[in-house]
This record gives structure tokens, C-alpha cells and sequence, in this order.
């Protein structure tokens, strides 16, 4: 690989880790401990998570790219694309749908089953956003072996 490829690539790859690392380890657990409501926390966390995805998405695209422009291997190819997938099926699905039933599921008019739903999608998506941190763990485990030489 090209250094500024390289370069670039660790750049990405390390933002993203660092973003969603610092995110799960700081900004989420804080939010949550020092804001009045579990609901103003949510309204804190749900927009910087929503940059986090976005930024997965692209980043996910770029690195894919700068792996196929140096012919790198499936792993360095299908990996970046399999984690901005997963960064988008919990955008456009789960958060999505985690927005829809707030308001049922704290607003005045709660019900059980609204806080059950709620739960529910919040547990996946944090499995989601934990698959997608261990993914970007083999992502730099892989981007940090050098590339094989060709055997003569």
C-alpha cells in the first residue's frame, strides 16, 4: 500500500476507534450518570451517536476503497464494508425506530409494552455498536500486519 494510502487509511481507521471508544467508555456512561433523566440523557447521547454512525458509514466506504485500490485482501475489502452496514442497519433501522417509540415509551402516556419495545431495540442496539467496535479491532489488528510479499 502507498504510505499516503496507508496514512490515510490509519487515520480513519484510528478516528473511528477512538470515536466510538471514547463514546462507550466516557461520553454515554457520563451522560447518564450526571444528567437529571435517563430521557435528557438520551437527548444528549442520541445526536452524537448518530454522527458516530454517519461517520462509520463513510469511513467504512473509504477504507473499502483505498483496500481495492491496493488490491488488498478480502478481509481489508469486506470487512470496512461489513461494519458500514452494520453502522447503517442500526441508524436507519434500530435508531430509527428507538426515536419512533420514545414518546410512548416516556412521554405522558407510557405504556408497558412502549418500555418493553424500547428496551428491546436499545439491547440490540448496543450489540450492534459492540459487533461494530470488535470489528474495527480486527480492522486495525489486519491493517497493522504488513502486506506479504509476492514469492518469486
Amino acid at each position: 500500500m502507498t504510505w499516503w494510502r496507508r496514512g490515510l487509511a490509519s487515520v480513519v481507521l484510528g478516528l473511528w476507534l477512538g470515536s466510538f471508544a471514547l463514546f462507550a467508555f466516557v461520553v454515554a456512561p457520563t451522560a447518564f450518570r450526571v444528567l437529571s433523566s435517563a430521557n435528557v440523557a438520551g437527548s444528549l447521547v442520541g445526536p452524537v451517536l448518530d454522527a458516530l454512525q454517519f461517520y462509520g458509514m463513510g469511513a467504512g466506504l473509504l477504507l473499502s476503497a483505498l483496500a481495492a485500490s491496493e488490491r488488498r485482501g478480502a478481509l481489508h475489502i469486506g470487512l470496512p464494508l461489513v461494519l458500514a452496514l452494520l453502522c447503517a442497519a442500526s441508524q436507519f433501522g434500530v435508531t430509527a425506530a428507538i426515536d419512533s417509540i420514545r414518546p410512548e415509551a416516556f412521554g405522558p402516556s407510557a405504556t408497558a409494552e412502549a418500555a418493553a419495545e424500547f428496551a428491546r431495540l436499545h439491547s440490540l442496539s448496543r450489540w450492534l455498536y459492540a459487533a461494530t467496535g470488535l470489528g474495527l479491532l480486527v480492522l486495525c489488528w489486519a491493517q497493522a500486519r504488513p502486506d506479504p510479499t509476492p514469492r518469486a
